[in-house]
């Protein structure tokens, strides 16, 4: 029972101790960051949620950029 209790422990605080995965906002502010996770995500290095939000956050990167470009045009 004792050592249950424990191996409970253990995990909820292995749990809580994991970061929350970045948001796609993040990536967008911090395209190189982006760009490693989804090389990662492809190789199968990097899992989850972050995958998702990277690719999201560098296309919304490459958006606002062409974007910009676009305005510096007029």
């Amino acid at each position: 029972m004792t050592r249950t209790l424990y191996a409970l422990s253990a995990v909820a605080l292995l749990a809580a101790c994991s970061p929350q995965p970045r948001s796609a906002d993040y990536f967008t502010a911090h395209p190189d960051e982006a760009e490693k996770v989804i090389a990662d995500c492809a190789t199968g290095a990097h899992r989850g949620d972050e995958c998702v939000s990277a690719k999201a956050g560098s296309a919304a990167a490459k958006r606002d950029a062409r974007i910009d470009a676009y305005k510096k045009g007029f």
